[in-house]
């Protein structure tokens, strides 16, 4: 998870034990990164909408937004077959209808303009080419459509870090060292804020789309396609 190159996917039993051990967990960042987004009212508005999960690993989220937002068509797609597997059976248990398919979110298997919301939370750090990524995610967003990516960014600072620590309500007691761990591991290794800002002008995205995510060791686009 956090031991290796985190350019990388996960391996089977890397994201065996991000499943077991953060995706539930991350249920918590994902609410405070939709708030602070700006997402709700657009996922609550009451019509039909095709919605794509960029690296939704076990599924949490988006079974999560499909029983708040019952009239949302869901796709969700992460590298890890392994990982959609277990979304799938998720699904299937929670009498929840969405789609999950293996896929890389560097070549979407979507045609162009599909989506009117494309999110990913905590996956662009894994992208090894994140212009690819993210030319990918705006090629498959309809005009007008809604553009929310967010993850982690070495530019974060201890006390954004201890926030995210909090927020994902893990134990208290493991926080020093694993505050620490997180630092060394995920944060230093990620990109700058200012590496997403270079490839949203590459990719001509509106003004203002990057931003520091309030309070936390993270950048968000946030924005809708002209």
């Amino acid at each position: 998870m956090i031991f290796k190159n985190i350019a990388q996917s996960y391996s089977d039993s890397e994201a065996f034990l991000h499943d077991l051990l953060i995706g539930n967990r991350a249920l918590n960042l994902h609410a405070y990164i939709v708030e602070h987004g700006n997402l709700n009212d657009i996922l609550a508005a009451d019509k039909p909408q095709h919605v794509l999960d960029v690296g939704c690993g076990g599924g949490q989220l988006a079974i999560h937004l499909k029983e708040t937002y019952p009239q949302l068509q869901l796709t969700g797609i992460d590298l890890s077959a392994s990982q959609i597997s277990r979304a799938r059976t998720r699904a299937r248990k929670s009498g929840i209808q969405i789609r999950f398919e293996a896929a890389d979110a560097q070549d979407l298997p979507f045609p162009d303009a599909h989506f009117d919301v494309v999110y990913s939370f905590g996956s662009a750090k894994h992208w090894p080419d994140p212009l690819k990524g993210f030319s990918e995610c705006w090629r498959v967003l309809k005009p007008g459509g809604e553009l929310l990516v967010a993850d982690a960014t070495s530019d974060a600072t201890r006390e954004q870090v201890e926030n995210f620590y909090d927020i994902s309500q893990f134990p208290r007691i493991f926080k020093k060292p694993i505050v620490a761990i997180l630092i060394a591991r995920m944060f230093r290794k990620a990109r700058s804020l200012e590496t997403y800002r270079q490839i949203a002008e590459t990719i001509h995205m509106p003004a203002g789309t990057v931003r520091q995510l309030p309070s936390m060791p993270a950048f968000v686009f946030r924005t809708r396609k002209p």
